[in-house]
């Protein structure tokens, strides 16, 4: 499920700022006067929820909440502690006080919803999360996966429209998330279910959609009509489908196709009134009004009779559906462990979909273990459904992937060749660099690194054989960078240059290796042959600016950035570069500007948010200033939390400190604290 997860230091935080603000306002008067047992225990669970002893501080906080039923902070912190630990049920009674006691604190209207949610009783979780919504908040991870839930609730209810409306401002800030992705995919099919009720094999095509909904969202037109063409082919009897590609079509002014596409939906679903309404529309918009009043009226018909269509669709889609053979339907009124062991079994055998059939079923009641995933990806691997082989492999990588390094590294070397195949290199790169020179796959792990460093965007076993020798040279540098042998790493890299001077990205690589280490003259020569070879990339533009603001050479990092923003101009390093540059030209306005573009793009970057509070300082614009400060912290704070434990987790992913293949945006530190 997409709700956050570590987050008690930020929890604590923002009670900090409640307290404050007063939307808490008796939270510490309350118990002024007490005794000195109330004073003791709140001080004891205090103390133990600081020092993550969550047990301790929950019995802590129950105790004195016994003393003193109305602690307004007591109330917020067992709930908040009660929510951490997955308790949710434990967690309503004290928040579900705080509301009462505070109505407009909007945390706990929607922790409230989120913990309702989980114990499935979806009318108050909408009830609240609407509640919680409509009086906003201060803290945005909060604020956005309640909006992620109510939307899925909404959906839940067949009301789509306001899901879509919901999820679009989601989709807009930065890039959305898989979960995100699939959500507008329901709303957008007009499938009234909640995620894990979906049959896992139609993921990927939820995912697509999607994205184009994504595009649209975005005010990407033109792209997103292009994507729904394709997708309109390659899912021809898809309900709702061409309907929402009428709705592109009619956006973007093409009435004709739109009406083409509004009637292949109505052939689809005839007893649709939205599906009339939309060729009403278009029809409408090219003219032809007769035509569209007959539509308009049979879709005012059929809005009693909506209910049957939409059970249609929910019957498509429903988990479950699917008929199995015979040993998947013996399986599926056993307990979990035997459904679990007839998965293995299946998987084992490389009766790929059997295994897939018997853990559709077995992650119905058990949808956050990352194991079960992983092994569902695997088989999809091996039956080349590489599309929702990636989305359950990626899955089960951030839920938590168990059993011995050889399983973990199988896993993730899948993974990795996906993302490869969808050119997320970086992505990647993590997770190859985590199982890298060791184990049963370490020659495997090692050519796929190479191919990720080079940017090559196929499956390995695509790779034509002029190509081999160079990657397998380039996987092998990738471990000595990792192993810290610099000493090996860069006269290799001189020999490949020599040797393979045209390779796409293999100059760009050696140059970033070399910045990496303050060597700004020679990187800068190998960027500007990069330039040479790969003319439509960005991506040396970029180090270039980077290398110039070390340099404080403003000037050349402006021209820089601004030429990477014409090949690339939604990257958000682009923005974030040109913003520094103008900077310290003293042009304050303009930085806003790109620093702003950047901070839409990538919200969740604490240096953007850190230069944006600088150049609204500059600027005289104290109170912005001190916004972008306090979400700097917070995200720079929840880093450090992530990297902690990363680095606690034993098969984690490479913590990025040897790397030297970050993006500008990553390694850009003389302007941010705290930069590991």
């Amino acid at each position: 499920m997409f709700i956050p997860r570590g987050f008690l230091q930020r929890f604590v935080a923002l009670l900090v700022v409640l307290l404050a603000s007063g939307v808490f306002p008796a939270a510490i008067a309350q118990h002024q006067n007490n005794g000195g047992d109330f004073q003791n225990l709140a001080r004891a669970a205090g103390a133990a929820r600081d020092a993550n002893n969550f047990a301790e501080a929950i019995r802590g906080y129950r105790e004195a909440l016994k003393l003193q039923p109305d602690w307004q902070e007591g109330l917020w912190s067992l709930g908040s502690l009660e929510y951490e630990r997955d308790d949710y049920a434990d967690a309503i009674a004290p928040l579900l006080r705080l509301t009462q006691l505070a109505p407009q604190g909007a945390p706990a209207w929607n922790l409230l919803g989120l913990c309702e949610y989980e114990t499935k009783d979806y009318a108050n979780a909408r009830q609240h999360l609407t509640t919680g919504q409509e009086l906003k908040g201060t803290d945005e991870e909060i604020l956005r996966v309640a909006k992620y839930h109510l939307a899925l609730l909404m959906i839940r209810d067949a009301d789509f429209d306001a899901a879509l409306a919901t999820l679009q401002p989601l989709a807009t800030a930065g890039q959305p998330s898989p979960e995100i992705k699939g959500a507008l995919g329901l709303a957008t099919l007009r499938i009234a279910l909640l995620p894990q009720e979906v049959d896992a094999s139609k993921d990927a095509m939820l995912q697509e959609i999607g994205n184009a909904a994504t595009q649209l969202a975005q005010g990407q037109t033109a792209p997103a009509i292009e994507s729904y063409a394709t997708l309109t082919n390659k899912y021809r009897d898809a309900p709702y489908l061409h309907l929402a590609y009428a709705s592109a079509l009619l956006a973007g002014g093409n009435y004709q196709e739109a009406i083409k596409q509004g009637r292949e939906e109505v052939a689809l679903t005839p007893d649709s009134a939205v599906a009339h309404e939309l060729l009403a529309k278009s029809l409408d918009a090219a003219g032809e009004h007769e035509k569209a009043r007959e539509q308009f009226a049979i879709s005012k018909e059929l809005q009693p009779k909506e209910a049957a269509a939409k059970n249609r669709v929910v019957k498509l889609y429903r988990n479950g559906g699917a008929p199995g053979n015979a040993a998947t339907r013996a399986a599926k009124d056993t307990n979990d462990e035997q459904l679990w062991n007839a998965a293995m079994l299946a998987y084992s055998s490389q009766r790929y979909s059997e295994a897939i059939s018997a853990l559709q079923r077995w992650v119905e009641n058990k949808p956050n273990v990352g194991t079960a995933w992983a092994v569902m990806g695997l088989s999809e691997f091996a039956l080349k459904d590489y599309d929702n082989a990636l989305i359950h492999l990626q899955r089960g990588q951030h839920l938590g992937l168990s059993g011995n390094f050889e399983s973990v590294q199988l896993a993730r070397y899948r993974l990795a060749v996906l993302l490869l195949r969808k050119g997320q290199f970086e992505n990647a790169q993590d997770l190859l660099m985590s199982v890298a020179d060791q184990g049963p796959l370490a020659a495997e792990v090692r050519f796929a690194l190479g191919m990720s460093l080079l940017r090559i965007q196929m499956l390995p076993n695509e790779v034509e054989e002029p190509r081999k020798a160079l990657i397998a040279d380039m996987g092998e540098i990738g471990e000595f960078l990792k192993n810290s042998q610099y000493d090996r790493a860069f006269p290799k890299f001189e020999e490949l240059t020599k040797r393979y001077p045209a390779a796409p990205f293999l100059h760009y690589v050696y140059g970033t290796a070399l910045a990496t280490f303050s060597r700004y003259d020679e990187a800068k020569e190998e960027f500007q042959q990069e330039i040479r070879w790969s003319p439509m990339s960005e991506l040396p533009q970029l180090q270039l600016a980077s290398i110039a603001l070390k340099q404080h050479r403003a000037q050349e990092a402006r021209l820089s950035a601004q030429q990477a923003l014409k090949l690339a101009p939604r990257s958000a390093e682009g923005h974030y570069l040109l913003g520094r540059a103008l900077m310290e030209l003293g042009e304050d306005r303009q930085a806003i500007g790109q620093l702003e573009s950047a901070s839409a793009i990538a919200p969740q970057s604490a240096q953007i948010h850190f230069n944006l509070a600088k150049a609204y300082a500059k600027a005289h614009l104290p109170e912005k200033a001190t916004q972008e400060r306090e979400i700097f912290a917070r995200l720079n704070a929840l880093a450090e939390q992530q990297r902690s434990l990363q680095g606690n987790q034993s098969y984690g992913a490479h913590n990025g400190e040897d790397s030297v293949f970050s993006s500008p945006l990553e390694t850009s530190n003389t302007n941010t604290p705290n930069h590991h």
